[in-house]
């Protein structure tokens, strides 16, 4: 359960390791719980630490997670997890939340975790990152983990707060929060503009030919954004509304598009409106009422070359869906606990038509609305001793794949106060969403099926002394049913069979007194093969991490280097991208001048060159990441700390 006002330190910063380790997180399990007792491998990144690392998206926050990397291919960021990410998947097998609330869209069932993800950085209190298959407790998506992302309270801001940053390829920033009781409410808004004319040429030897400027694509990586939050609560009842907006230009020419046409380019916008009720009935039980509406825009634009010279095409989707969840939580003895609950899903929009211009051509054109409905039960039934037992289930009906049935179940042990073992075995499954299902009719199998994943995983927590903590996990992964594009044609989804990975991670970390810290990760995915026995595209064997900062002046400067290793990848030529380590540094200081605090990183110090593969739509077969840049941010905190 969380902990009561009274024990909660005003600072972060005054816990140590092991406080911050059994702070109360609610992803693992539908409950409130320390990341020591959930059933599974959880990471939890808190503000401080984002602030210090000079995070400027959801997607490098989780670049720094061990397990985790990210490839970009100047359109949006994908999430790899233990040595898996197919090129051209959106990042649909990750559960992206809010709150609590799903973010996943409901056309591509995307995780938007770049600029496009819907909540600004500076208004997240912490990230709760679980792995493993989460289905039982989540549905679809929840294959290979949940990140769970938690907004700060209007108490956090108390007051007015702005902040504003620049750096780099002409990027700005501007942001304007309040938050404060207001009549007994308690009432966070917040707004957020971000714009970046990105690099002004980007050299692509690919498209290296006079007719294609040789090779040059000049102004075409613009990117902008406006996030809009507002968050009211009192007492059990609270109702959050959040929107993002986001347009991109696209400078790869993917989709065959024409090369440096800066009319290429895609714009996301995701709203959604959440309303929650939760309330304890007598000192055992709680219940939790939710309803929800969520909205998805979609807009490309894209220039082909056509028998008469260029043409324009359009493609457009709108998803919209409403959806009610309730929740029963009930302790028995204060030794037993137990959680049931039924949620209910309407994507009844899922509309997508694509067209050309001038002239006229209408080449799709499709609106096929969906439901999901699920029962959900979970436990946590302590046995002999230290051992404990925590199994969960969940039942989905879609009518495009039927029913699925994802179970769950952990075991947790103790020795003494130090050592904590967990053993966990899982299925997860991803149902097959409306752009696989649909956008290529003539090419997509009318047979797709869910993918499943059968997972298990072991971990062992130690902490040798105080602040000094280490974390193993030994991991498999079975794959059945996976969903890739029609290989004879390049369009279309076909269920191309089984995919299986294994690996290792180990995590170290340190606090000391003095507010340092320090973060070394390393991972090894030593099994990672297909169908034919081959390795996968774009998963690299071996993941480095290193988070290390240093309190220049106590609680006031602190100086932080921030490190990825990624190692070698396969490219979907067969070719491979080199291995690389990029180092980034941030300089923060606190209450300069009073309420100002100031920030000035430098990413990808070293200039290191670097790629990431490619997918199916470019012609690129690894596309070069940015050299070094920087960025400089202001916050101003008009009701103090």
């Amino acid at each position: 359960m969380p902990l009561p006002a009274q024990q909660r330190p005003a600072d972060i910063t005054e816990l140590s390791l092991p406080d911050l380790l059994n702070t109360p997180i609610s992803t693992a399990s539908r409950f409130s719980q320390s990341s020591m007792e959930a059933p599974a491998s959880v990471t939890v990144v808190t503000r401080e630490q984002i602030q210090r690392s000079g995070y400027r998206t959801l997607a490098d926050i989780l670049r720094g997670v061990q397990g985790f990397y990210i490839t970009y291919d100047r359109q949006y960021s994908y999430v790899g997890v233990r040595g898996f990410s197919n090129p051209g998947d959106y990042n649909t097998r990750i559960l992206l939340m809010v709150d609590g609330h799903r973010l996943n869209d409901t056309i591509f069932e995307q995780a938007m975790v770049g600029t496009e993800f819907t909540i600004d950085v500076d208004l997240i209190d912490h990230v709760e990152i679980t792995r493993g298959p989460a289905s039982s407790l989540y549905g679809t998506n929840a294959v290979f983990g949940v990140i769970n992302v938690i907004t700060r309270k209007a108490r956090d801001l108390n007051g007015v707060e702005a902040a504003s940053d620049a750096g780099s390829f002409n990027t700005y920033r501007g942001r304007l929060s309040y938050g404060r009781e207001i009549a007994g409410i308690q009432t966070l808004l917040s707004g957020t503009f971000y714009g970046s004319q990105g690099p002004k040429r980007l050299y692509y030897p690919e498209y290296d030919d006079p007719s294609t400027n040789n090779g040059m694509a000049s102004h075409a990586d613009d990117d902008q954004f406006i996030d809009l939050l507002a968050t009211l609560s009192r007492r059990g009842l609270r109702f959050q509304a959040a929107y993002n907006a986001r347009e991109k230009g696209d400078p790869t020419g993917a989709f065959g598009d024409v090369f440096n046409d800066r009319r290429n380019r895609e714009a996301d916008a995701h709203g959604y409106l959440d309303l929650r009720y939760e309330r304890s009935i007598g000192n055992s039980s709680s219940l939790l009422v939710r309803t929800y509406f969520d909205r998805y825009m979609y807009d490309g634009k894209f220039v082909r070359q056509g028998d008469n010279g260029r043409v324009l095409n359009k493609d457009f989707g709108r998803g919209e869906s409403f959806g009610m969840e309730l929740q029963s939580t009930t302790r028995l003895r204060d030794r037993y606990r137990f959680v049931s609950g039924f949620e209910y899903r309407n994507d009844f929009r899922q509309e997508v038509t694509n067209y050309d211009v001038s002239p006229f051509a209408s080449y799709l054109k499709y609106d096929h609305p969906t439901f999901v409905a699920a029962p959900y039960i979970e436990s946590e039934i302590p046995l002999r001793g230290s051992f404990l037992l925590a199994p969960s289930i969940r039942v989905d009906y879609n009518p495009r794949v039927g029913w699925m049935t994802s179970p769950r179940l952990a075991f947790r042990f103790s020795q003494g106060d130090r050592d904590h073992f967990k053993l966990v075995f899982g299925q997860s499954f991803r149902s097959p969403n409306a752009y696989e299902l649909y956008y290529y009719p003539a090419y997509t199998s009318s047979t797709l099926r869910a993918e499943r994943n059968l997972a298990w995983e072991g971990n062992w927590d130690r902490e040798f002394s105080r602040g000094f903590f280490l974390s193993t996990a030994l991991y498999a992964n079975r794959m059945r049913n996976f969903i890739v594009t029609n290989e004879a044609s390049t369009l279309g989804f076909e269920n191309e069979g089984k995919m299986d990975t294994a690996g290792l991670e180990t995590t170290f970390q340190k606090k000391w007194l003095n507010g340092a810290t320090a973060i070394l990760g390393y991972s090894n995915t030593f099994q990672q093969l297909g169908d034919d026995g081959e390795g996968k595209i774009n998963s690299p064997k071996h993941l480095g991490k290193l988070n290390a900062s240093i309190p220049l002046r106590t609680k006031k400067v602190f100086a932080t280097i921030d490190a990825q290793y990624i190692g070698r990848r396969a490219t979907l030529a067969q070719n491979t991208v080199s291995p690389y380590t990029t180092l980034n540094f941030t300089l923060l200081g606190r209450d300069i001048f009073g309420r100002l605090d100031l920030s000035a990183s430098l990413y990808n110090a070293l200039d290191k060159t670097f790629y990431d593969p490619g997918a199916e739509q470019h012609r690129q077969d690894a596309l070069r990441q940015d050299g070094r840049s920087f960025r400089v941010k202001l916050i101003w905190h008009g009701g103090g700390r």
